[in-house]
């Protein structure tokens, strides 16, 4: 039985001159949408707002783990509590060995998916 080649790319990329010079399929990538100069583009404060909110929560965390611990009784309900506290300043050093487990996995179905 003869094996018929099949003909490189054409499920993914057809050829140009199958659907003409201006002709793109529909599954390719469309250009993007441009906003017009009036209009408030907060897309930048999203940004910031983002790098904020990661700061607190990395200094918080760092303080609720490490620091309070270091620090004499401050009178502030909620402060003395994280300090001594038993249970949460354990969680995120647990947790993250489960959480490497899981990226290793996404990782290796990643590339399961972009390379078969």
């Amino acid at each position: 039985a003869m094996h018929r080649r099949r003909p490189s790319k054409s499920i993914l990329m057809p050829r140009s001159s199958y659907y003409g010079s201006n002709h793109h399929p529909i599954y390719t990538r469309r250009s993007m949408a441009h906003l017009p100069e009036t209009t408030f583009d907060s897309t930048y404060l999203w940004g910031y707002g983002l790098l904020a909110a990661t700061a607190i929560m990395f200094f918080g965390t760092l303080y609720a783990m490490i620091g309070s611990k270091f620090v004499p009784d401050t009178q502030i309900e909620i402060l003395d509590w994280i300090k001594h506290d038993q249970y949460y300043c354990l969680l995120v050093p647990i947790t993250a060995i489960v959480f490497i487990y899981f990226i290793v996995w996404n990782w290796m179905g990643m590339k399961f998916f972009r390379h078969n």
